[in-house]
């Protein structure tokens, strides 16, 4: 089968010099690898005293993933462990949700800023 996944994005920035920039709604459809593939999702509650993994054990390969901040006022940092150094790639302020595929061979790792969050999450096999 083909064309498994499908996101789709736009961008408008409405602000200072660049107003009026608009990135058209693009539609990209993705193929998983995987024939029977898995999926880690729901909500999971991020810490902000020290970064924690993100559960990906039932994966058999990373692929795509959506997260979503739920909290109303603090936003979450995503990243990578390297050495017990927690090294932010992406950031989510309060209310804001994204789509990305991760790396192979990782596991993803976050941290809330100045109070815990709960974010929501789905990460699919590749």
């Amino acid at each position: 089968m083909a064309n498994e996944i499908r996101n789709t994005t736009s961008l408008t920035l409405t602000n200072g010099d660049i107003a009026g920039l608009t990135v058209p709604a693009r539609t990209v459809q993705i193929t998983q690898n995987t024939a029977v593939p898995a999926r880690v999702g729901g909500t999971q509650t991020i810490g902000f005293a020290a970064h924690e993994a993100l559960s990906i054990t039932d994966l058999t390969t990373n692929g795509v993933a959506h997260f979503r901040n739920r909290d109303a006022a603090n936003f979450v940092q995503i990243g990578v462990d390297v050495a017990a150094t927690f090294y932010p790639l992406v950031r989510l302020n309060a209310g804001e949700e994204w789509v990305f595929r991760i790396s192979q061979g990782i596991t993803p790792y976050a941290q809330a800023d100045t109070g815990a969050v709960i974010i929501d999450r789905d990460i699919l096999d590749d």
